[in-house]
């Protein structure tokens, strides 16, 4: 999920400016890793800082609280990876709170998220859970009702709108991605147990075109 804006420096933090991030020209693999750029990840862990540079040393500009949320990685600079989230937001990350796992999540959660409930990721006064929660997997009584929903997507068992509905999921919703298959405009994902199909043009985390092997 998203997080909050830091209000001010990270512990140990040198409040002096730093120098500007560098600035290079689009890269087609990364310098570090040798993959291709861009490329999606997922976050790894439960808190991760988002920075103006890549270093220790600049200033966090966003504060993560979602494991598994995708993220694009665009660029690559020694152990610090820049990437943008589904909401646009762009910053530079450690390489070791990224995996290659790869994820999806249904946007259109507002910024300021959901208030964080007690025992999930973070209870420090002021965050919030945004562009990924955890909870949000909708349960309805009737497929007739799942499919009145509005502003929700619908997981079903097969790559078609006409078969039955599995799951209603909420925008910020964050599940895997199992298979996307060669000239399909569909996707087999699983979201906390609930397995089916999901049209790409609902979802984020998939560059265009793209083809993802079943693992």
């Amino acid at each position: 999920g998203v997080a909050t804006g830091a209000a001010g420096s990270a512990p140990g933090e040198v409040p002096a400016g730093p120098p500007p991030a560098p600035d290079a020209p689009p890269q087609d693999k990364g310098t570090n890793t040798g993959l291709p750029l861009p490329r999606f990840a997922a976050m790894r862990a439960d808190k991760v800082y988002l920075r103006k540079g890549p270093g220790q040393r600049y200033p966090i500009e966003w504060v993560y609280h979602r494991r598994g949320l995708p993220v694009e990685v665009e660029r690559e600079f020694d152990v610090w990876r820049l990437i943008e989230d589904s909401d646009g937001t762009k910053g530079w990350v450690h390489q070791a709170t990224l995996v290659g796992q790869r994820t999806f999540v249904i946007p259109g959660l507002p910024p300021e998220g959901h208030p964080l409930a007690a025992g999930e990721a973070s209870e420090k006064s002021g965050d919030v859970i945004g562009r990924a929660d955890a909870r949000v997997v909708g349960h309805v009584a009737t497929e007739q009702e799942a499919r009145a929903q509005h502003g929700d997507v619908m997981l079903y068992s097969q790559s078609d709108e006409g078969s039955s509905v599995v799951a209603v999921l909420q925008p910020g919703t964050v599940g895997n991605i199992k298979t996307c298959p060669q000239g399909s405009g569909w996707c087999r994902v699983v979201v906390k147990g609930y397995s089916g199909w999901l049209p790409k043009r609902l979802f984020w985390g998939l560059l265009p075109g793209e083809v993802i092997q079943p693992s």
